[in-house]
């Protein structure tokens, strides 16, 4: 995590980075005096954690980080107990009172960490409003068992209706990006947890039998772990 110091005390400051010192996945951008000189470095710099005291000249801590239209993680370093409250209402990942040990910050960094590889991780959708005709349906996206297209609708075949939708395959790529689906022909996306089996160049699935095109037969092999022998 790339992180940052707006500490004003000098002697704080070196404890806090000898106690980074130790974390080798912390990597300090700089270190600030005052909440100013930090916010003209945010500007330009994206920055994954701060590492905030309360008690800075001109602008508190908590002034600041209300400041922030788009804060990072934030952990709050004080001598006064007082702000603790601030402190969690306004997010803290943790809040350190001074003198702190290397094993209570090191806490602080771990909570911090687990925020951190959370935010990494995309959140999929599981559910999709859909407008078919003048109806808006709420359909689980598992439920999709194939597409297809023609001219400028869709129709989304699901394990107990057909709906048509306005607009293109390109566009219901995008919106399934990362999920198991996958366009197999130039007029169809499949769900690959649906599929029964292959028979040549038919995908099928139930009852229905979809062509696959060659351009797209060896992905959806590897897709679904099979070699084509």
């Amino acid at each position: 995590m790339n992180f940052i110091i707006i500490e004003d005390e000098p002697a704080a400051q070196s404890i806090l980075e000898s106690h980074i010192s130790k974390c080798p996945d912390l990597r300090c951008c700089g270190t600030f005096g005052d909440a100013f000189s930090a916010q003209t470095f945010l500007n330009s710099n994206p920055i994954d954690l701060i590492f905030l005291d309360i008690n800075l000249p001109e602008m508190s801590g908590v002034s600041f980080l209300r400041s922030l239209v788009h804060p990072p993680l934030v952990i709050f370093t004080t001598a006064y107990s007082q702000y603790a409250v601030d402190g969690f209402d306004l997010e803290a990942v943790d809040f350190l009172l001074k003198p702190f040990s290397f094993e209570r910050f090191h806490k602080a960094v771990n909570k911090a960490r687990e925020k951190f590889n959370t935010r990494l991780v995309p959140v999929m959708p599981t559910k999709l409003s859909i407008k078919s005709g003048k109806r808006i349906y709420q359909i689980a996206i598992d439920d999709i068992r194939f597409i297809e297209t023609c001219g400028d609708y869709v129709t989304l075949f699901c394990s107990d209706k057909k709906l048509v939708v306005h607009g293109t395959l390109k566009s219901w790529e995008e919106k399934l990006k990362g999920l198991p689906f996958l366009k197999v022909h130039r007029t169809t996306i499949v769900n690959l947890q649906k599929i029964d089996h292959l028979e040549g160049n038919l995908i099928c699935i139930g009852e229905n039998k979809l062509p696959a095109s060659e351009q797209y037969k060896e992905q959806l092999l590897e897709r679904m772990g099979g070699n084509g022998d």
